[in-house]
């Protein structure tokens, strides 16, 4: 279990205009990269629900929780403005991925 690709979903509010967040993120890229095991990450606003996330697929679950706990510990998530009541993650195996015609 431990070698299959693994999905994080993080999200959270923040106190920081949308904007803003997406402008850190942006600066990060080459950091993210770089970030070990990291496949693809994704990252979404929810404008209804002033939400702010992202979606990562890492090579393992071991590797996801060595990237969550620089995210929560080194600094990286009081960046963001993380209101530290609305932080949710969600982590699983993934068991299987279905693509469409127009998905590359």
């Amino acid at each position: 279990m431990e070698n299959k690709k693994t999905i994080v979903n993080l999200r959270f509010k923040s106190n920081l205009p949308t904007d803003e967040v997406c402008k850190i993120s942006t600066n990060r890229k080459e950091i993210l990269k770089n970030t070990e095991g990291l496949i693809s990450l994704f990252c979404y606003t929810n404008e209804e629900t002033k939400t702010i996330g992202g979606t990562y697929i890492f090579e393992n679950i071991h590797l996801a929780h060595q990237y969550l706990g620089k995210f929560l510990t080194e600094g990286i998530g009081p960046k963001y403005g993380i209101i530290p009541v609305t932080l949710k993650i969600d982590i699983g195996s993934l068991k299987g991925e279905i693509k469409g015609d127009n998905i590359e």
